[in-house]
């Protein structure tokens, strides 16, 4: 999203340095243009004028209801890409300290090797999304064998996903883990 707001700022900004520059040689009269034939010379006269006669119904506050839908919808927008401009981008790097970064696939590899290390779990898909404070938020999903007691389970994966973590010093503020039964023939490993 942010790509498009830039791209709108870009063309706004465009189009105001546009106006500038024609508002300079029509405002000093340069090269014999007058500011009255800007419409003529852009062949807009008939935008100009409904456009006035627009904002003197503004003015006077004889406006249809669907003028004010549309200019509330023009404002709320414009509110939108503000907030989505101003927001402030999503990490793209997990926080361990103050200044200390790692890499998001270096934390899902460490995950999954430790999700991996039971001998139950055939194999592990890992989503790591990097968070302002310090921590990984982490969803694991370990697939087992059909019949495994996935509680237990679940503990066991939780316990040494966090026990790895915190020897190699990867601070994970939001694990959540999920067993998910499955035939091993569909997995990447089928025997342990």
């Amino acid at each position: 999203m942010r790509i498009f707001n830039r791209i709108i700022v870009v063309l706004l900004l465009a189009a105001l340095v546009a106006l500038g520059i024609a508002t300079v040689f029509y405002a000093f009269d340069l090269a014999g243009y007058r500011l009255a034939n800007l419409p003529n010379a852009l062949g807009l006269t008939g935008v100009v004028q409904s456009f006035s006669s627009f904002v003197g119904n503004v003015e006077s506050g004889n406006l249809n209801p669907l003028d004010y839908v549309v200019l509330g919808a023009i404002a709320l927008l414009g509110l939108i890409l503000l907030i989505l401009e101003l927001k402030p981008p999503s990490p793209r790097r997990v926080r361990m300290q103050e200044g200390t970064y790692i890499t998001r696939s270096a934390v899902r590899d460490e995950v999954s090797t430790a999700t991996e290390n039971n001998p139950e779990v055939l194999q592990s898909d890992v989503d790591v999304a990097a968070q302002r404070r310090p921590g990984a938020k982490v969803d694991v999903t370990a697939s087992v064998r059909r019949g495994e007691d996935t509680s237990r389970l679940q503990s066991e994966v939780r316990n040494s996903v966090q026990e790895h973590l915190g020897r190699v010093g990867v601070p994970v503020s939001n694990l959540n883990v999920r067993i998910a039964e499955s035939d091993p023939r569909q997995t990447k490993t089928r025997v342990k």
